[in-house]
């Protein structure tokens, strides 16, 4: 075992009894690269309905989940560190080790939720998004697909991303955009053209079209019908997601994401779904 576990991989991985693996899977998945890329567009819809996230704070949200996938993409690239053998994981994983991008991407989506919702407390939203992320990355080590430093370094990343965007978007969110499809390509030279990479890449620059209309038409106040907001998430993400699931080649998968990604933070300026 390398030295990136200290030992805690195997202790933790090998106290999991077999008939909570399933549990600690249902977990992980709160910060999966699904979760974390879903549920901000929907957040920005409902959230800004429910008076709990300011609109141009829900686009703050969804540049910060951009640069935190990119950085996913552009950091394994960069490091190619394994993960733990199999012999000591529950399930199967794919890809390489360090940093832990469930840990990053829990850390950028919770955080930044933390940072942005106008609900509660301060110190208590922040209490309930650290918890969010030391749950994911628990499960990680006990399902035995990371070691501790990749959860360690994955949520130290994550952190730097929230309060990285958080800064660059103070004045301008389109500058949050820009770092994104700016880390996305980096991802692609490094990496090449893999499918997270050109996946991230699409998003990204999906995203800053999106927002680049949305400013221009002055919609970024503008209101979003709930029912019809969601459903062209659940639409647009779907097919994103299908993109990647039957494996198709990096135009239909960049076409894909960039469609996404314009559409989760440009559905303020669409007439047919906005007033």
């Amino acid at each position: 075992m390398t030295g990136r576990g200290v030992g805690v991989t195997d202790a933790i991985a090998g106290s999991v009894p077999d008939p909570l693996v399933g549990a600690v899977v249902v977990l992980t998945t709160l910060g999966s690269g699904y979760v974390v890329a879903g549920a901000p567009p929907v957040a920005a819809v409902l959230g800004a309905r429910a008076g709990v996230l300011g609109r141009r704070d829900g686009a703050r949200l969804l540049a910060m989940v951009g640069v935190g996938l990119a950085a996913i993409v552009l950091l394994k690239g960069m490091f190619a560190a394994p993960r733990p053998p199999a012999s000591v994981a529950h399930v199967t994983a794919h890809g390489t080790g360090f940093p832990s991008g469930h840990a990053i991407g829990s850390a950028v989506l919770y955080g930044g939720l933390a940072a942005l919702l106008d609900v509660g407390g301060r110190r208590q939203r922040y209490a309930a998004g650290a918890a969010m992320v030391v749950v994911v990355s628990a499960t990680r080590l006990a399902l035995g697909v990371h070691y501790l430093v990749d959860v360690v370094a994955g949520a130290g990343v994550g952190v730097a991303v929230v309060g990285g965007v958080l800064a660059v978007t103070r004045r301008r969110v389109g500058y949050g955009f820009g770092l994104a499809v700016i880390l996305a390509a980096g991802a692609v030279a490094v990496a090449g053209p893999t499918t997270d990479a050109v996946a991230a890449l699409g998003g990204a620059a999906g995203g800053l079209v999106g927002w680049r209309i949305v400013a221009a038409r002055g919609a970024v106040g503008r209101a979003v019908r709930p029912v019809a907001g969601v459903g062209a998430v659940v639409a647009a993400g779907g097919v994103a997601a299908a993109s990647v699931g039957v494996g198709a080649g990096a135009i239909p998968v960049f076409g894909a994401h960039a469609a996404a990604g314009a559409v989760f933070v440009g559905l303020p300026a669409a007439q047919n779904f906005s007033r």
